[in-house]
């Protein structure tokens, strides 16, 4: 099957052909979580079918963005990984989930989320400017496991990192969760008193871990008005 194409002569529309079909944002998120196995794709993937996976993943491949790797025994499985033109798009990915946060307030009861997404809102979301001089643990839990955030605020902004480091405290709870406390949506007193967290150190600090944070989730707009008929 050929490959859509634009017949303009611009950047952006090179770009729409490449990324611009559905689900290909989505399993480059995911390869910029590491390399992935197409199991493993597909399960963080709910809702694609295989030969749709197979299809984005080849077309990626053939545009350079994707290549395929053999694991050594006694792994000796094929996995999925971004080239150095797949890594190049890390600043419009960033970008384009710190716009997307905007319509947070349009998710449904249902929705799935996988804790390792934390990791690239945690990065895409850390204030640039000058934060507050603390710094937080956030453990995200999971079903099989927990994963570890660490954040620091100072002058140049905050920074993020999966290195130990001291904290002046550590706040763990659901993905979902954190989410919202780092909005601003939660307070850590609400949550702590609907025993959604557990909170080790100082109370205080964690108050200010939104202003670590640039994250506009939109949860403050109001519902849109249906059209008079």
């Amino acid at each position: 099957m050929r490959d859509f194409r634009y017949p303009q002569l611009c950047a952006m529309a090179r770009a729409a052909e490449v990324i611009g079909e559905r689900w290909t944002l989505l399993i480059l998120r995911e390869l910029f979580l590491g390399p992935s196995r197409f199991s493993d794709l597909k399960k963080r993937l709910g809702g694609v079918s295989p030969s749709v996976l197979s299809e984005r993943l080849a077309h990626l491949e053939e545009r350079g963005v994707v290549s395929r790797r053999e694991l050594e025994p006694p792994a000796a499985s094929t996995v999925y990984e971004l080239t150095e033109t797949g890594l190049a798009l890390q600043p419009t990915m960033m970008e384009l989930g710190r716009w997307g946060a905007r319509f947070f307030h349009l998710s449904e009861p249902g929705d799935h989320f996988e804790p390792a997404w934390l990791e690239l809102a945690i990065a895409g979301f850390a204030r640039r400017s000058a934060s507050p001089e603390i710094s937080v643990k956030l453990q995200v839990a999971d079903d099989n496991r927990q994963l570890e955030f660490f954040v620091w605020g100072g002058k140049r902004g905050t920074r993020t990192s999966k290195a130990p480091r001291s904290v002046d405290a550590t706040l763990t709870a659901e993905g979902k969760t954190t989410m919202a406390i780092m909005s601003g949506e939660l307070s850590v007193a609400d949550a702590a008193a609907a025993g959604l967290i557990d909170v080790d150190g100082d109370v205080s600090k964690l108050e200010k871990l939104p202003d670590l944070f640039e994250l506009k989730t939109g949860f403050d707009q109001q519902p849109r008005q249906e059209k008079k008929q």
